[in-house]
């Protein structure tokens, strides 16, 4: 099966020294990209790879910016027939509304930031690739309310799966929920049992 998996941070720019990101490194994703080829699927990664370094084995594609994933992502889209699609990208929510050119001087006594919602990217993937199975993540803080939460993102998605995470729990080690469709839940308590997870529904894909 002909597989895309989206990975990592995503990077917006303050200025042309300074970015906004978040803390997550891409290395589930490798780990999930690595054991799916193991399984023999052809799996393209596109990845923020700033805290993985390189990636041998694998056909990467990497980005640092908002706009290279976007860009990145809609070409590959456009040019590619993928069985699966698994987002797994930590994409940025916000970015600024107009960044610096050059650098902001240091010793400000303040410096405001004005941010704005970055574009939903899950929102262009059924789009491009209608006959492609769509399996999105959805990060909570806490546990309470996160199946609700997580359907109602597969719902307005269109997504075929969606794996539920609390920021609370993984602080413990990988632990996550399967949803589907009907709103049936499957816990998950390893990033080894993400990945059988995840290789038994795109096989099941070609059988039906």
């Amino acid at each position: 099966m002909k597989i895309l998996i989206t990975a990592g941070s995503t990077w917006v720019k303050i200025d042309r020294i300074r970015i906004l990101t978040n803390r997550f490194t891409g290395k589930t994703g490798l780990f999930i990209a690595k054991s799916l080829k193991q399984k023999g699927h052809s799996v393209t990664l596109l990845v923020n790879n700033h805290c993985l370094g390189k990636i041998q084995g694998l056909k990467v594609i990497s980005f640092r910016y908002f706009d290279e994933l976007k860009e990145k992502l809609t070409k590959l889209l456009k040019s590619n027939c993928y069985d699966a699609i698994v987002h797994m990208a930590a994409v940025s929510d916000y970015k600024l509304n107009k960044s610096y050119k050059g650098k902001v001087a240091s010793g400000k006594k303040a410096l405001s930031l004005r941010l704005v919602p970055t574009q939903k990217l899950i929102k262009k993937i059924k789009p491009l690739a209608k006959s492609s199975l769509l399996i999105q993540f959805k990060l909570e803080p806490k546990p309470k309310g996160i199946i609700d939460k997580a359907y109602q993102s597969l719902k307005e998605y269109k997504s075929d799966f969606v794996i539920a995470n609390a920021l609370e729990d993984l602080r413990l080690g990988y632990k996550g929920f399967l949803v589907d469709k009907e709103k049936s839940i499957k816990p998950i308590n390893s990033k080894a049992s993400l990945a059988a997870v995840l290789d038994k529904i795109i096989r099941s894909k070609s059988r039906v």
